[in-house]
């Protein structure tokens, strides 16, 4: 996920991993696995990714 530098800080980051979250829940995913850019860890680690090797995880 990438946000225009002129549109960050805004939620609309927050809003789109919010819907992709509830997507997963509604087909049953028990974990979601992404990796993330150094710009990204901080809104996944802030949403409740945990580092785990090469990727973040969230589960459900």
């Amino acid at each position: 996920m990438y946000t225009l530098r002129e549109y960050r800080r805004r939620g609309i980051a927050r809003f789109l991993l919010s819907k992709v979250i509830n997507e997963a829940k509604e087909y049953g995913c028990g974990v979601v696995q992404i990796t993330a850019s150094d710009m990204g860890i901080k809104l996944y680690s802030n949403f409740g990714f945990v580092k785990s090797n090469n990727l973040m995880q969230y589960k459900l």
